[in-house]
């Protein structure tokens, strides 16, 4: 009785992983079929654990998406520091408006330590941003 229990939940959790696989493996094919697109970071700041970015970029009748992303492994620094780079992507945009977009990302994975401060070191700006939790 308990072996067939086992191989039950082993089945639903195997079911269950392969379908959330499918999910993300959709979004991040959408994601990745978009080309890399320029744009410019022209503030951007830490309040909490959420990085806020405020960017433009050239466009009006595409679709757009800015990722927040490592840029390499955390270095073991005090306090650590943690590269990241913001990827934008975008399908073909012939649209030439210049768009300023506000965007927020969750940056709480890239906690370095379990309490204290992490350094954010943002490809393409100049300014570190310290990270406090």
């Amino acid at each position: 009785m308990k072996i067939a229990s086992v191989i039950t939940l082993l089945f639903i959790l195997l079911v269950w992983g392969c379908r959330s696989s499918e999910e993300n493996s959709t979004v991040s094919k959408e994601i990745v079929s978009m080309e890399l697109a320029p744009f410019n970071i022209d503030t951007c700041y830490v309040v909490g654990d959420t990085l806020h970015a405020s960017v433009s970029y050239s466009g009006g009748c595409g679709n757009h998406k800015f990722l927040l992303e490592s840029n390499g492994v955390l270095l073991k620094s005090l306090p650590p520091k943690q590269p990241l780079r913001l990827e934008h992507r975008s399908d073909v945009d012939p649209c030439r408006s210049m768009i300023i977009e506000n965007l927020k990302f969750d940056i709480s994975d890239y906690r370095g330590t379990p309490h204290g401060t992490t350094i954010l070191m943002l490809e393409n700006w100049n300014t570190t941003l310290s990270y406090s939790y």
